[in-house]
């Protein structure tokens, strides 16, 4: 699958510029170009897709519900809990390109997309990515106090740290010089994080001489990060977070265990037993991934069946281990199939990282909390590899979940 990343900020449906950039399979940088209409960006990717399908990240809202023009959950939580505020429009107030503008023009030359990443790398699809945020999640990896977990409040050090401002500097009033610097100042900041290629961004801002060369490095700067962090989420979603629902609006970034934990916090929801899956649709949620057989010899009549599903493609998660059980509230989903709670009652996980973790299965059992939570069954062998209340992050891959479901 080939990958791209688009500053389209500055794009319009018939005037503007806009920056793509292209990675090849180490993810360096392949080919920049620069378009001035929707139907210039589809002729470029026809151009260098040749049919293959293709990953587009875009920094300009994708998926915006029914109520367009207002504002998305999504964009509240970044400014809640990571201190970054999307933007959502242009300075004069225009709004940028929308994600159904760019479908159409894209199915126009004949390249179809989803409106979100296809992880399978079957079909194209779009990924709405904004270069801030890319940039401060980078800038976080490499602080000390990504490392340092005894720090008192680590969410306040996250929501203030801050990556120097390079576009929008003091419109009409900063100079050449300081736009230069700030934009300098930003490209350094993050030069050294993983899988990010800025060489053309540095060779371009080392060759600009006005404020119009430096705005063009500043967008082909943010065109690496927004493809850089596109390749990442295909590559290595551990390393990534989802943040919000493709329909209603998300964004993706860059996160590591500590990000992700803060970005996708979720209000604890009081699941009961009582909750089912109908039989038939479990099947339908599933059989794409999995396996499914009843766990009884005989269905009883108007009694719940306990069904089996072994996972093919293995569900992804990680939780951080805060209890002597393990809260669904602390789980956060990395990838694969994502795994229906409704009538949940037992998983069989395999933990990633140990050096005996390859081969060897752990089980959790349903509580009888109200709010969705597993014990460690048993606790002799967790406790050897999860020590009670150590407070990490553990990452595991479904083997096999057992359900309660009715007829």
């Amino acid at each position: 699958m080939r990958i791209f990343g688009a500053d389209l900020r500055e794009l319009a449906v018939a005037s503007g510029t806009g920056t793509i950039v292209a990675l090849d399979a180490r993810g360096a940088v392949a080919n920049v170009a620069f378009v001035g209409d929707l139907p210039a960006l589809a002729r470029e990717l026809h151009t260098q897709t040749s049919g293959e399908p293709f990953l587009l990240a875009v920094d300009v809202p994708v998926a915006v519900g029914p109520a367009l023009g207002k504002a998305r959950r999504v964009d509240g939580w970044v400014r809640r809990r990571l201190g970054v505020r999307l933007k959502t429009a242009k300075p004069d107030g225009t709004p940028y390109v929308s994600g159904s503008e760019l479908i159409t023009a894209l199915a126009m030359a004949g390249h179809p997309c989803l409106p979100f990443p296809d992880r399978d790398r079957r079909q194209s699809g779009l990924a709405e990515i904004h270069p801030e945020l890319v940039a401060k999640a980078l800038l976080w990896e490499s602080s000390t106090a990504a490392t340092a977990r005894e720090l008192p409040d680590r969410e306040a050090i996250l929501r203030a740290l801050s990556v120097p401002a390079y576009r929008d500097v003091r419109p009409g009033r900063a100079s050449w010089g300081e736009r230069y610097a700030s934009l300098d100042a930003a490209v350094r900041a993050v030069s050294g994080s993983d899988g990010f290629d800025f060489r053309a961004a540095l060779g371009e801002l080392e060759r600009a001489r006005s404020d119009e060369a430096v705005a063009k490095a500043a967008s082909l700067f943010d065109a690496t990060l927004i493809a850089g962090c596109a390749r990442r989420y295909l590559e290595e979603p551990e390393r990534c977070a989802f943040l919000g629902l493709r329909e209603s609006g998300y964004v993706v970034l860059p996160a590591d265990a500590f990000v992700r934990r803060v970005a996708l916090r979720e209000a604890a929801r009081a699941t009961g037993h009582a909750s089912l899956f109908p039989r038939e649709s479990l099947a339908s949620r599933l059989t794409p991934h999995a396996s499914l057989r009843p766990s009884a010899l005989l269905d009883m009549p108007g009694q719940a069946q306990r069904i089996e599903a072994v996972f093919e493609s293995q569900p992804r998660y990680e939780f951080d281990n805060l209890d002597e059980m393990m809260w669904w509230k602390h789980c956060r989903h990395l990838a694969g199939p994502e795994l229906p709670v409704d009538g949940l009652h037992e998983i069989v996980v395999r933990l990633d990282g140990g050096a005996d973790d390859a081969t060897m299965s752990l089980r959790l059992v349903r509580s009888r909390h109200k709010t969705l939570s597993f014990r460690f069954e048993p606790p002799t062998a967790w406790r050897p590899r999860v020590p009670p209340r150590d407070g990490k992050t553990y990452p595991f891959r479904v083997l096999r979940a057992t359900f309660d479901a009715v007829g």
